[in-house]
């Protein structure tokens, strides 16, 4: 795995009201990204507040790179890339995940004899 300077989160980052099952589970995130989202996503957050100031020349370019002066470099900035656009685009509704709790809420609807397996 790829090693970066940028200080690791004392606590695991969440995102209980976008991803409520966690990033791995999640099925929008691969495993290295799950894991870089939960290990830094604190970090990366303050770093985007402003509550902490970047210390080292990888946390100053995630600074350019949110700031859009420069691309995504490493896997962190990418997988950030990607939480960002899932998290926070308006534009993106659609998730693996159905919002109904059972899908046999719906099979009510369904008629057995209007289907045919012939």
């Amino acid at each position: 795995m790829n090693t970066f300077n940028i200080r690791s989160s004392n606590k695991p980052f969440v995102d209980r009201s976008k991803f409520p099952y966690g990033f791995r589970k999640s099925g929008d995130f691969s495993i290295p990204e799950a894991d870089l989202l939960t290990q830094y996503g604190n970090t990366l957050i303050a770093l985007e507040k402003g509550e902490l100031q970047p210390e080292t020349i990888d946390e100053k370019h995630f600074i350019d790179f949110i700031s859009g002066k420069v691309e995504a470099s490493n896997g962190i900035e990418k997988a950030w890339r990607k939480y960002v656009h899932l998290a926070r685009d308006k534009r993106h509704f659609y998730t693996l995940h159905s919002a109904a709790s059972n899908q046999s809420d719906y099979d009510d609807d369904f008629d057995d004899e209007s289907f045919d397996v012939a």
